[in-house]
């Protein structure tokens, strides 16, 4: 006689779970994504299904099993990350018939190309590719889908405020050493290279696609970039080197500044994109004068984002 399935008494506290399940499965995959160019990553996925009061536990054996098999059939063929979790997330709910939703997120580090920003010198960077797929089991038994693609980049933020105040002292000394008028010394000051303290900046963006919409995840690599105020680079001879400080420092942004401009280029760059789609963003600043971090969050939908630009760029004209 077999074991009792324990997962399958009755619980002590019925009650309904959100979400339960298994984090942690790496399985590598082969995929498209930079300017359609395929790429071998080793994604880590985690895998959830809700939990029905009446029901003691999952059976967690069937979201890694769920996973590898959608994985193995998709082995040496081109797919993008947001469809295969969008296939795991199905699967999961044919093999838990208990559920009604399953959730299933991905992430995996990603090597690209660039070339330095002065020398033209080829170098390697990396950011973290994410996906994340909902599948739900509807009233009339059917299973819709919501897939999501997003990136997290490295960058830097220069400090307005510190700069500013430097430059406030750098006018002072400049009247105390030359005879020139106060307008004249705040001039100079605002043409000289004026420093300030640097953040390493990570930046991230979660945008929510309709069936038979594709986003190349290089897109959302160059929106959080250029949100920031410079790009980081692992190869930096001397002349970029000086490049990049200086067009930190042509470009000072605060942790909401950066945030703020995220969303502008998303809804720039995608006007097909319905307006019920979800977007997150987030920008984490780590601090070099101080202990702590700053950080910035947003969620809300295409449709609320689009408003506030439109809003923003009336109220601008006005």
């Amino acid at each position: 006689m077999p074991p009792r399935d324990v997962h399958n008494d009755s619980p002590d506290v019925s009650v309904h779970v959100q979400r339960v399940g298994v984090t942690g499965i790496r399985v590598p995959i082969q995929f498209i994504f930079f300017e359609e160019q395929p790429a071998i990553v080793v994604p880590t996925f985690d895998v959830f299904v809700d939990l029905p009061g009446f029901q003691k536990g999952i059976h967690p054996s069937r979201n890694i099993e769920g996973t590898v098999e959608i994985v193995s059939q998709h082995a040496h063929k081109l797919h993008w990350l947001e469809d295969l979790c969008a296939d795991i997330a199905r699967e999961q709910l044919i093999r838990h018939e208990y559920a009604q939703e399953a959730e299933v997120r991905a992430s995996a580090d990603v090597v690209f190309a660039r070339t330095t920003p002065q020398t033209n010198i080829e170098t390697y960077e990396s950011c973290t590719m994410k996906a994340r797929a909902i599948a739900r089991r509807n009233e009339e038994k059917t299973i819709s889908i919501r897939k999501w693609i997003g990136v997290t980049v490295s960058g830097i933020a220069a400090c307005p405020c510190a700069q500013e105040m430097l430059r406030d002292d750098a006018a002072v000394e400049l009247r105390k050493k030359f005879t020139i008028t106060e307008t004249e010394a705040k001039q100079i000051a605002k043409s000289l290279p004026i420093g300030t303290h640097m953040q390493r900046s990570y930046g991230s963006v979660m945008v929510e696609i309709p069936p038979k919409i594709k986003i190349n995840a290089l897109q959302l690599v160059d929106i959080v970039e250029q949100s920031m105020s410079a790009s980081t680079f692992e190869l930096l001879k001397r002349p970029d080197e000086t490049q990049v400080v200086q067009t930190a420092l042509d470009n000072p942004k605060f942790v909401e500044d950066a945030i703020r401009q995220m969303i502008k280029r998303v809804v720039e760059a995608f006007p097909k994109l319905p307006d019920d789609m979800e977007l997150s963003f987030e920008q984490r600043n780590e601090e070099c004068i101080h202990r702590h971090d700053l950080v910035a969050q947003e969620t809300l939908t295409m449709g609320e984002a689009r408003k506030q630009i439109q809003q923003g760029n009336n109220n601008s004209i006005a």
